[in-house]
């Protein structure tokens, strides 16, 4: 109740969160950016999308098209362009935006997937949503867009953070990742991927990660680092990868 001028409220039914901005709160934005950060730290970012890139190779032919929403400054469509696939990306923020346009001058739009289908009428092998579809208010109206541009048998690939996960349950509003001012929605796994069995999709495959917190003092790493083998004890972690099947 309260946290940072909003309230958290769960469904009763299904047990996803969701974060109420009070009309107060000046601090609520879900379209921020971090592409100086994401620049500043480039190459941690690298190390952070290539399982995400390692998932596409796996899942998805070589040179096809992908579509990464939400595509920030543009690193993880850099590296799938180094693979050879044919990039597009889509980024809401400005900033972010101009940053991925000066990098790959091509196939980068700015807006969202509903504006830029109207303007490109373009179908995808495989469609990104990483760590953006927290951010989106109507994820039923946006899955009627990715069912419209995703091809049959394409890859429609997820990265949300997990609630269902041992440090969000020790921490709750202390949980780094919760960010109730940025995000609208408030993922865990079992309803991902109940979500995404209901659109028609297949699960391929689902993968589990941890921050490693590497600028915590020493005995705060120790003390995650004891939370992180739990959640890998119990098979879950602090975001979840979902790759699916349309």
């Amino acid at each position: 109740k309260d946290y940072e001028g909003s309230i958290i409220g769960k469904c009763t039914n299904c047990g996803i969160l969701k974060t109420f901005p009070s009309k107060k709160n000046k601090l609520f934005n879900p379209i921020i950016t971090k592409s100086q950060d994401y620049e500043k730290r480039r190459k941690e970012f690298e190390i952070m999308f290539s399982p995400i890139v390692s998932l596409i190779k796996k899942h998805v032919k070589p040179n096809t098209a992908i579509l990464d929403v939400g595509c920030s400054s543009g690193i993880l469509l850099s590296l799938l362009q180094r693979n050879k696939f044919q990039i597009y990306g889509i980024e809401l923020n400005h900033e972010a935006f101009s940053y991925a346009k000066r990098k790959l001058k091509k196939n980068v739009f700015y807006g969202s997937l509903a504006q830029f289908l109207k303007r490109k009428k373009q179908i995808f092998d495989c469609i990104i949503y990483n760590h953006v579809l927290e951010h989106i208010e109507n994820v039923n109206d946006e899955f009627t867009l990715i069912n419209k541009s995703l091809r049959k048998n394409g890859a429609l690939i997820i990265g949300v953070p997990n609630t269902d996960n041992v440090i969000f349950k020790i921490r709750k509003k202390y949980w780094e990742s919760l960010l109730p001012n940025e995000h609208i929605w408030h993922f865990n796994t079992n309803y991902v991927k109940q979500y995404l069995f209901k659109r028609g999709f297949k699960i391929l495959e689902v993968r589990f990660e941890n921050d490693a917190r590497k600028s915590y003092p020493l005995y705060k790493r120790i003390y995650f680092t004891l939370l992180t083998f739990l959640n890998k004890m119990i098979h879950t972690g602090e975001a979840v990868l979902i790759v699916s099947q349309k």
